[in-house]
């Protein structure tokens, strides 16, 4: 919950140093998404001298790239609406090739200038492909939450747009990641079965500075839960050809958490569909490879406060739940264990909700974005026939 910042240590003097200590955004790329893989590796690179280096930061949904040096001084050099995963700087230092992704655009291989911010494009793998299938063109915005606090949230309309078309609320993980400009295919593929998609980033989430990245400390389901739904009213405010009475809520990890919480708060959504889930923190307390600390840190609570955990967890609210419910969850889910999602879906069942579980096998917390090809289809068609079938 602490934004990284770029340290230097000083080997000689046996010091550390914070070299960022009023940079208010993440050193690093937390954006989620599930088309880029292996995107991971160093976020700082030297420069000619030793004494500066190029970093980059997640700020807003995006990428951008900065050069500090070591005696603390730090400048933007790159930011455009896109999510930098790779860079390698050229000999001279002043240029460097990287891979980047948007919003429509799978992957392209580029050129930055860095004395310039000048963009040149060299490859793209996928030009022929996105010549023969359509995209949608999500559109960004910014909304007013609790305590007056700008909100982002991306609006990915579907690719053939009618009137009275449903939509879908996406809930992402973490909850200290964010959405952003980069390609979304599970999005993509929704759109293209005639589903708008809401994009939201509720504080909690990291990009937007220290005191939102912390905010939902001790507070899971509160405000976190009213910028959801904040947000919902705003794009069925300001994207008038979404059917009112055909909005759907999906998440997974965080967001099956938080998708398992609004289901037995409100019952505005037409279904409902929760992956890889928390829904009682009391039996997931020291059961995650997440580590023992998780509970305690996120909540302020461990197993001395059984009922302030209880109180937290969505199961304690299962009886105002009547939101038709689809239950996925991985069997070799070790983050979430899938007895959380079992235990959601039998006290579903006591609630005579309408609801499904489905498992899949050879499958990790990761099965949406590294999962075994057939089965991220086989995912996929299970919750847009859930959606269908709840039309």
């Amino acid at each position: 919950m602490t934004n990284n910042h770029v340290y230097g240590y000083d080997v000689k003097a046996k010091a550390l140093t914070n070299l960022t200590p009023d940079l208010d955004f993440g050193v690093g790329d937390s954006l989620n998404g599930d088309f880029q893989q292996n995107v991971g590796g160093p976020d700082i690179w030297w420069l000619e001298d030793g004494k500066t280096f190029l970093f980059k930061t997640t700020e807003h949904g995006k990428i951008t790239l900065y050069r500090g040096s070591i005696e603390g001084h730090y400048e933007k050099v790159f930011d455009q609406n896109m999510h930098i995963t790779g860079l390698d700087l050229l000999e001279n230092k002043k240029q460097a090739v990287v891979t980047y992704s948007t919003l429509t655009v799978p992957s392209v291989v580029a050129l930055i200038n860095l004395e310039t911010s000048e963009l040149t494009d060299l490859y793209n793998p996928n030009a022929d492909f996105l010549k023969e299938h359509k995209v949608s063109k999500p559109e960004r915005f910014w909304f007013k939450s609790v305590h007056d606090w700008d909100i982002q949230g991306w609006y990915v309309p579907p690719v053939d747009t009618k009137e009275n078309h449903p939509a879908i609320l996406y809930i992402h993980g973490g909850p200290q990641v964010s959405y952003g400009e980069t390609f979304f295919h599970e999005m993509q593929a929704l759109a293209g079965a005639g589903y708008g998609i809401i994009m939201l980033n509720p504080r909690g989430g990291s990009g937007y500075g220290q005191e939102f990245v912390a905010s939902i400390l001790d507070n899971y389901g509160d405000e976190d839960y009213q910028d959801l739904m904040n947000g919902t009213d705003y794009v069925l405010e300001n994207f008038s050809t979404i059917d009112p009475e055909r909005v759907y809520v999906a998440g997974g990890s965080y967001g099956g958490f938080m998708t398992n919480w609004i289901v037995t708060h409100t019952n505005r959504f037409k279904a409902a569909v929760t992956q890889r889930s928390i829904s009682n923190w009391i039996s997931f307390y020291g059961t995650s490879d997440i580590g023992p600390a998780f509970v305690e840190f996120q909540l302020g609570r461990d197993l001395s406060d059984v009922e302030g955990l209880w109180k937290m967890s969505p199961l304690a609210h299962a009886q105002n739940a009547e939101t038709p419910l689809l239950v996925i969850h991985g069997e070799e889910d070790y983050r979430c264990p899938q007895e959380q999602g079992e235990q959601m879906y039998i006290a579903m069942k006591k609630q005579r909700v309408d609801t499904r579980f489905v498992t899949f096998p050879q499958s990790s917390h990761g099965l949406s974005r590294e999962g075994l090809p057939n089965l991220r289809i086989e995912r996929l068609e299970e919750i847009v026939h859930w959606f269908e079938t709840h039309h």
